[in-house]
């Protein structure tokens, strides 16, 4: 069935060298771990927000917002996580119009102090 392209969600993907059931427990009732380390087997989850926003800026804001309000031991330890990956999905679409969707510069700058790198999936319409 054709279908317009789409902003679907953003996934935090967090990579720790120790435990990282601090940060779960502390977002528990903003963020939704997909992939917890005890599935992994390793030091590694995978969030999506409880909430979701229409865009991805505003999703990616309220993940700003959830990493500047933790307090300062948690802050230290997400500093020293080597891979915090913001993963920004759209469905593709099979019909127009394009879809554009820009992220202003304050969010990129906010975006660069913490996190380690922006993805962008793109899923096939199926």
């Amino acid at each position: 069935m054709p279908s317009t392209p789409y902003f679907m969600n953003v996934d935090l993907d967090i990579h720790a060298h120790a435990d990282l059931q601090p940060l779960i427990d502390h977002w528990q009732d903003q963020l939704i771990p997909l992939v917890s380390p005890t599935i992994a087997g390793a030091h590694f989850v995978r969030f999506e927000l409880a909430d979701s926003y229409p865009t991805a800026s505003e999703t990616i804001q309220y993940f700003c917002t959830a990493v500047e309000n933790l307090p300062p031991d948690l802050l230290q330890f997400w500093q020293q996580c080597p891979k915090r990956i913001l993963d920004i999905g759209y469905e593709s679409g099979t019909e127009r119009p394009m879809l554009q969707d820009a992220l202003p510069m304050e969010l990129l700058l906010k975006i660069a102090q913490y996190f380690t790198s922006l993805d962008i999936s793109l899923y096939p319409s199926e």
